[in-house]
């Protein structure tokens, strides 16, 4: 304020758009309730553009840049380019504090999805680099834990696989994915009887279950009737290489409004 009372141009100014971010805030997030995502993010924008430090309107982007993901990710369209996107706006508000629970689970999804897309791509490295991200923020995330796995798997590192894998089945016994991908593990590390173990195991949480079921009968098949214990066991070589299967699991984060 000047000697006469005024306040200065600059002062005013910032008044101003500060007043101005409120509104647009207060519009976004109205937008993204009904589900108006387009206009949500532009609003989100103007918001940033006028106080790029607002936690709350840095979150709101990066909501509705997830939300643009996961629609893309329904129609097969996401390409990994987005969801970096996605995951860049999470990190910069990680930089601004004001973080919740919830939004470390809306964190990690997103690195979640990152890693996915990056593990159909073949980028096996990169995507193991983001789930490890990701598992900082949520180590009991079940389809953290499985894609972990999975990519640990394609990078033939079977020890922390096996790890990852035994984890999983801790957390979540039910998570039958565990069972077939750890027998997988076991048996491209020529461990045959563990390997029959883990689906059994698998069975005995859900009897008659057909994947699980297909890949215990393949395997005692390729034995030709002999013991499968000891390192004359051919591994992989007796059955096809299984695919591990990739449990994306949700489709929707918690996707809280600030």
């Amino acid at each position: 304020m000047n000697a006469g009372g005024r306040v200065s141009f600059p002062a005013a100014c910032m008044a101003a758009l500060l007043a101005g971010c409120r509104g647009d805030l207060e519009s976004a997030k109205a937008c993204y309730r009904v589900g108006d995502f387009g206009r949500a993010q532009v609003l989100f924008g103007k918001a940033v553009d006028a106080d790029p430090l607002s936690f709350e309107a840095r979150y709101g982007l990066a909501l509705v840049l997830q939300e643009a993901g996961l629609q893309k990710k329904a129609l097969e369209l996401d390409r990994a380019v987005d969801w970096f996107e996605v995951v860049q706006a999470y990190d910069i508000c990680s930089r601004l504090g004001g973080e919740t629970s919830v939004f470390a689970q809306n964190y990690a999804f997103a690195l979640f999805h990152l890693a996915h897309k990056l593990f159909q791509d073949k980028k096996f490295s990169a995507a193991r680099d983001y789930l490890a991200q990701a598992r900082k923020l949520q180590p009991h995330d079940k389809y953290v834990l499985n894609l972990a796995g999975v990519v640990a798997y394609n990078l033939a590192d079977y020890k922390e696989a096996e790890e990852i894998f035994a984890r999983l089945i801790a957390v979540d016994p039910d998570f039958l994915s565990a069972y077939l991908n750890l027998g997988n593990v076991y048996w491209e590390s020529r461990r045959p009887d563990e390997a029959l173990a883990a689906w059994k195991q698998g069975l005995d949480h859900s009897p008659g279950e057909p994947t699980l079921t297909r890949r215990l009968e393949e395997a005692i098949k390729s034995s030709s009737g002999k013991s499968l214990r000891g390192q004359n066991h051919q591994g992989s070589r007796g059955v096809p290489r299984a695919p591990v299967v990739v449990d994306t699991g949700r489709n929707q984060a918690a996707l809280d409004v600030p």
